[in-house]
């Protein structure tokens, strides 16, 4: 005989500080929030600091009503610190830092951009620590964003799998994506030159499991875009491990689920949570708009 899946239990709060400057309402208990009553392009110094920390502590954090310009994204963006570099493009005119996300109303593909659990870019020696998206238009149902806890996930490891993943390293490269994106399409992924192609096919290793630089937190560190091995482990012993880790972190207990509206704006933390974009609106157009900044080397 052999035990069902159990659900886990312990370990979940996310729970709201008390803030001077913000308010923030949790949206699930696994993870994410809701900032209200807030204007991004008005936010004082005190209030930043503020949401930073609801930032570490939701993993994911959005808010209403923003409308930014790609001019506010970007000066918003700028008091997270450098901007991360993006393989994929050079961003819009005039402000090269915000990315275009956009699905036309005639395309059709089962290979979307961001449509896999993954975290942004890992396959670079300093992956992205913080993604700030936002909303212009979107489609009438479907494509909404949703969210995986990999610190929680993490936690509820029994302790005997957390000391054999310890020491690991997973291997974080572009190809699987590029290969999925051809087999889909009939047609390469495009990269913003040639020199990001082959570094991000190239890739990196990184920890299985990494140490927030801020709050000292573990968390699992692997997605199933992009991490295609273990250091170390062949294919064949590589493979059911990582599986059985991504089924392990996006179990609906870890997750949460954004529902957009135009106009909102959600950042998050990649170094704690994946994300995924449901690919289920067909026929409709989606426009978004997305800045990354720089992260500091896995350990």
């Amino acid at each position: 005989m052999r035990e069902v899946r159990l659900s886990p239990s312990g370990g979940f709060d996310n729970s709201a500080r008390a803030y001077r400057h913000i308010t923030v309402q949790p949206i699930a208990a696994a993870m994410g929030a809701e900032v209200v009553g807030t204007a991004l392009a008005d936010l004082s110094d005190e209030g930043f600091a503020e949401l930073q920390d609801a930032l570490w502590r939701h993993k994911m954090v959005f808010l209403r009503h923003q409308h930014l310009t790609h001019a506010e994204h970007e000066a918003f963006a700028r008091r997270w610190g450098d901007f991360a570099p993006d393989a994929y493009t050079h961003g819009v005119p005039g402000h090269p830092h915000v990315q275009p996300v956009i699905k036309e109303a005639d395309h059709r593909s089962k290979s979307l951009f961001g449509s896999g659990w993954h975290t942004d870019s890992p396959f670079l020696p300093e992956p992205p620590g913080v993604t700030i998206l936002r909303s212009v238009q979107i489609p009438p149902y479907g494509g909404d964003t949703v969210w995986a806890n990999c610190a929680l996930a993490y936690r509820t490891l029994s302790p005997a799998m957390q000391a054999m993943l310890a020491p690991l390293k997973v291997r974080m490269s572009a190809r699987n994506n590029a290969f999925t994106q051809k087999l889909a399409d009939g047609k390469e992924l495009s990269f913003a030159n040639d020199a990001a192609r082959t570094a991000a096919l190239e890739g990196n290793g990184h920890p299985l499991v990494r140490t927030h630089p801020v709050t000292g937190e573990k968390a699992l560190y692997l997605d199933e875009v992009y991490a295609v091995g273990i250091d170390g482990l062949t294919s064949a012993e590589a493979r059911p491990l990582l599986e059985f880790l991504i089924q392990h972190i996006t179990q609906h207990h870890f997750t949460c689920r954004l529902r957009w509206d135009e106009g909102m704006v959600a950042m998050w933390d990649n170094r704690t949570a994946l994300h995924l974009a449901a690919n289920d609106y067909d026929g409709y157009r989606r426009e978004m708009y997305r800045t990354t900044l720089a992260g500091e080397r896995p350990v």
